[in-house]
């Protein structure tokens, strides 16, 4: 997807994982604190972007939904 797997060798790789871990982690710990259902908010985000970023105007585009 972003195009970095091929740019990283492993020893950079497994250092991203560990940071990407580290985040997860503080998000699974926020919405356990915040009782949000991770699944249910990641889902409203979705459609909230699709929304936001209809395919045929946002695709190709860097532009913010209120540019599109």
């Amino acid at each position: 997807m972003w195009g970095i797997r091929e740019d990283l060798d492993e020893e950079k790789l497994e250092r991203v994982k560990e940071e990407l871990a580290d985040v997860l982690i503080y998000c699974f710990s926020l919405a356990n604190a915040i009782d949000a259902d991770v699944a249910t908010i990641i889902n409203d985000k979705i459609k909230l972007n699709a929304e936001k970023y209809p395919v045929e105007k946002a695709k190709g585009e860097r532009k913010k939904y209120d540019e599109l």
